[in-house]
């Protein structure tokens, strides 16, 4: 029993972090139909912000943290001007930019950082013990930003003007442009969000993993298979997807081997979208 509900744990964390990469490769998707390869740059930038912060500045975890939701939604707002503002809504030639973009920002970091691994420990280093699960604090950590922040983020897109203003440009660019909606204030807005998700994944998940300048793929290619599961565009189909591919890598993982969990999750998205090539929560 004790032995599940650790790997039920396990899985939330990283259905949780797969999340906050999720949900934003499917705004910027649905809102400006890019399909933003770049992605996991943003988590990696995340990460090594986090990093210098903390060991180099010798500044708090928290201001580490804040600093790459910055950085990442930063560096989100520049790519959007100087790139993909020239691809909105023309998908094969957004793929095919932000591809070339990616390996080309990856071939750069690896000459900045280097391919030497670096590695720090986080302030949540504790353990909670319930009922035989081992709970460890940076975990519990991620789990519940990642609830805050999405709770904040369905509010925002709700209730906000802004929010309204970006689901009018999701539902009609032409129309939101003459009701006097600034889609280029969108496309900026959206990839602000993006970035900062994807940096504050990676923010999360530093203390916990080696930090490498390719260390952004493995995310956002399960951030890629949660995206169509969920339904491309869909939040609401993003987040559960992005818990229920934690919790069976999680369970893959442990039970079988982490290999069969990677390409079990393949099979699992190939069956799902042979059935409903719309994803789980997708608009037929």
């Amino acid at each position: 029993m004790s032995t599940a509900g650790q790997v039920v744990f396990n899985g939330l964390s990283y259905g949780a972090t797969l999340a906050l990469i999720a949900l934003g490769l499917t705004l910027v998707f649905g809102i400006l139909r890019i399909v933003n390869f770049a992605h996991g740059v943003l988590f990696m930038l995340g990460a090594y912000t986090t990093y210098f912060v903390v060991s180099s500045l010798h500044a708090g975890y928290v201001v580490g943290v804040l600093a790459a939701v910055c950085a990442s939604a930063g560096f989100a707002c520049f790519l959007a001007v100087v790139v993909f503002r020239r691809f909105t809504g023309l998908l094969l030639e957004g793929a095919i930019a932000a591809i070339t973009l990616a390996l080309l920002l990856e071939s750069v970091a690896l000459v900045v950082f280097k391919p030497v691994p670096r590695d720090f420990t986080g302030p949540f280093q504790g353990v909670v013990q319930i009922f035989g699960v081992h709970l460890l604090g940076q975990r519990l950590f991620v789990i519940g930003v990642t609830v805050a922040v999405v709770l904040a983020l369905q509010a925002f897109v709700a209730r906000s003007r802004l929010g309204r203003a970006l689901r009018a440009v999701q539902q009609d660019p032409f129309v939101a442009r003459l009701q006097g909606i600034s889609v280029d204030r969108a496309l900026l807005s959206t990839f602000a969000i993006g970035g900062a998700l994807a940096g504050l994944a990676g923010a999360l998940v530093a203390p916990m993993q080696v930090l490498e300048p390719t260390m952004g793929e493995s995310p956002l290619l399960f951030a890629f298979v949660v995206v169509i599961l969920g339904g491309l565009g869909s939040v609401k189909g993003g987040l559960y997807a992005a818990v229920l591919v934690g919790l069976m890598t999680s369970f893959i993982s442990t039970y079988w081997t982490p290999e069969a969990a990677t390409w079990s999750t393949f099979v699992l998205a190939l069956a799902i979208l042979a059935v409903r090539p719309t994803g789980l929560f997708g608009h037929a």
